[in-house]
């Protein structure tokens, strides 16, 4: 097998032989996780983990060779299995907005690898539209750049040039008040 392969080549002889599909995911799973650990529980992101991978395996045939690396189209799967579970997005950002919001002098239990929001900013990424949300998110916790978050989402680049812009500032309109800074040091968030 060889591991250096352009992600279009081993997709393709994944077709006939499954085993190169493990090159493209030995090559791409830290990455998806720590998007997904971002963006869900991590028992779901770990779920979500292996949800991509799988839905890449049963589509590998009909991947667009067009595209030399599977990147932005393994993180647009990812962002589909989000989109599938915005509902429990929603509650998430609300009980870090809540948990966020107990006495400094409490304990907060936190998982490694997962962005640290302060109550403000979980509240704010709450109120963000999804398609907003999705394309900052895949932009800071994915860190795919616009033309791979573009590719992710089906979406021409000056969309999440939009989408992007408007985020950031209904962001910083919504931090305003507050005494947070507009940056995060573990959830890299810069807005």
């Amino acid at each position: 097998m060889m591991s250096d392969a352009h992600d279009t080549e081993t997709l393709a002889r994944s077709v006939d032989d499954p085993d190169h599909f493990a090159v493209l995911y030995r090559r791409y799973v830290p990455q998806i996780v720590r998007y997904l650990r971002g963006r869900l529980s991590p028992d779901a992101a770990e779920d979500a983990t292996h949800e991509v991978f799988l839905r890449a395996f049963r589509q590998r045939a009909s991947y667009d060779p067009r595209f030399p690396t599977a990147r932005p189209w393994l993180f647009g799967i990812a962002a589909n299995i989000v989109a599938d579970q915005h509902r429990d997005e929603i509650r998430r950002l609300r009980a870090l907005e809540r948990e966020s919001q107990a006495t400094a002098s409490e304990a907060r239990p936190r998982f490694a690898d997962t962005p640290d929001l302060s109550p403000e900013l979980a509240a704010a990424l709450r109120r963000l539209s999804l398609g907003d949300r999705e394309a900052l998110l895949l932009t800071v916790w994915g860190e795919l750049s616009y033309e791979e978050t573009a590719a992710a989402l089906g979406i021409a680049i000056g969309t999440v040039r939009s989408r992007i812009a408007r985020a950031r500032s209904f962001l910083r309109a919504e931090l305003a008040g507050t005494d947070m800074p507009h940056t995060n040091p573990k959830g890299g968030l810069r807005v």
